[in-house]
């Protein structure tokens, strides 16, 4: 009997090993495939950095250059460096490389158990980056007074520079990915206070910082819910009829949605930066993005992490964020500058989390579908139309935008069922469009003039 015992213990040890041993080789496996394939895309990666440099410098020969041109010469160098590396990065076997590379990594952190590490520790550095956001909201800011919205956010009050000579408020909405405040980095370089002393009443979004439990929150949740009840707290607050949007960036996509649901409540409609149509020629990020499997990441991390995107905004142009400093400080910079350029190099790397479910619904139907601008994307049951949207629409792109590209942008123009519709063009690129001195000069005040004949 005892022997018979000690063979069955000696077997179930045996499984016990073997099993220890698949778990072993299956990990092994998975670490050497996401080594194989991270090892695949940087030898591509760098091939294309090498073929733009060599590009950049045959550049300087295209033509005579005079010695003192030093000027012409790093704009041109620097221009077809940019542009072949462009190229190169939207090629299908580079992006098809990296996706199969963040697939490959996924997979390994889901193995490892480094998801629930990162989930958790996500959700310290958001609690202690949202200790910081009073003084973040405050310092150089246009003073606000911030009102506590139905929902899982906050609205801004910014009452109008003396008299208030606008009846229609006007409500901000922000993206997810970057914060609020690039509509207001500094008193000089703030749209919101640009149009605060035009004489408007404005409300903005804040969208906070999130965590891991609001990873859920669909696109429902804000291009209708949320921005619904800061509609209607602004009507309450004010008195108004009805509230003139703005949308920024991926806020534009959520003004759209809700323009088209509710437009009886939107006077004017202000788009800024919006991307809409990918069936175009898309930039680098864009194309990565159409690339990787959104439903995994979510899956996999919750939440999109704001490194994450920091490392795609980087990876499409490693050189530019170093040259700039070199370009920058290479003459002499009175402080406002040097304040203005710190102000944008802050906001550019304080990436919040982006809502996971929110992320999914917008890469899938918007960027690698896109159902929105085709009239053929659901939301909670429901088809949006953007031919519901009636009332004025102003349509803002920077023309060197490479963030979002005027080809994503300008065909909005043309879906909405607007009558009085208007294009503007405006010669910087995305940050520009915010902060460049020609804007707050020229854009603003025209972009302000159009909403006051229709306020």
């Amino acid at each position: 009997m005892s022997r018979e015992i000690l063979l069955n213990d000696s077997h179930h040890l045996d499984n016990g090993m073997d099993s220890s041993s698949n778990n072993f080789s299956s990990f092994s496996d998975i670490y050497r495939d996401c080594f194989l394939k991270w090892n695949d895309f940087l030898i591509k990666y760098n091939k294309a950095l090498v073929e733009s440099s060599s590009k950049s410098y045959k550049s300087m020969h295209d033509k005579e250059v005079k010695i003192d041109d030093f000027k012409n010469i790093r704009t041109n160098v620097t221009q077809k460096f940019n542009s072949t590396l462009e190229s190169r990065l939207c090629e299908e076997n580079i992006s098809s490389s990296l996706a199969d590379f963040v697939d490959s990594w996924l997979t390994l952190v889901k193995k490892s158990g480094y998801d629930k590490y990162h989930i958790n520790y996500a959700d310290f550095v958001s609690a202690w980056t949202r200790s910081f956001e009073p003084i973040r909201n405050k310092q150089n800011r246009t003073p606000s007074e911030v009102i506590k919205i139905k929902g899982k956010f906050n609205l801004h009050h910014y009452k109008t520079d003396g008299e208030k000579k606008h009846k229609t408020p006007l409500l901000v909405v922000y993206s997810l990915i970057n914060r609020h405040y690039i509509l207001d980095l500094l008193p000089q370089a703030s749209v919101i206070n640009n149009l605060r002393q035009q004489g408007f009443e404005i409300f903005a979004t804040d969208w906070g910082t999130p965590d891991f439990y609001d990873k859920d929150l669909t696109l429902d949740h804000f291009a209708h819910d949320y921005v619904g009840n800061a509609v209607d707290k602004i009507k309450e607050i004010t008195g108004a009829d009805k509230v003139s949007l703005f949308g920024y960036c991926w806020g534009g996509i959520f003004t759209l949605i809700y323009s088209a649901i509710h437009p009886e409540n939107v006077k004017n409609l202000v788009l800024h930066a919006t991307p809409i149509d990918m069936s175009q020629e898309r930039v680098v990020v864009e194309n990565w993005t159409a690339h990787l499997d959104a439903d995994k990441l979510v899956n996999t991390l919750g939440n999109v992490p704001g490194w994450f995107v920091n490392m795609a905004f980087i990876l499409r142009n490693p050189v530019e964020p170093f040259l700039k400093y070199l370009i920058f400080f290479s003459e002499p910079k009175k402080f406002e500058d040097i304040q203005k350029f710190f102000g944008i190099e802050t906001w550019l790397y304080d990436s919040r989390p982006i809502i996971g479910e929110t992320y999914r619904e917008i890469v899938n139907k918007i960027c690698k579908n896109n159902l929105l601008i085709k009239n053929q994307m659901k939301m909670d049951g429901r088809i949006i139309d953007l031919n519901q949207i009636t009332m004025p629409v102003l349509n803002i792109y920077g023309k060197y935008d490479d963030i979002v590209p005027p080809q994503s942008s300008k065909p909005i123009t043309s879906v909405v069922g607007s009558k009085d519709k208007k294009l503007i063009e405006f010669p910087t690129g995305h940050v520009g469009l915010c902060i460049s001195k020609k804007a707050h000069k020229q854009l603003w005040p025209e972009v302000g003039n159009w909403l006051a004949q229709r306020s």
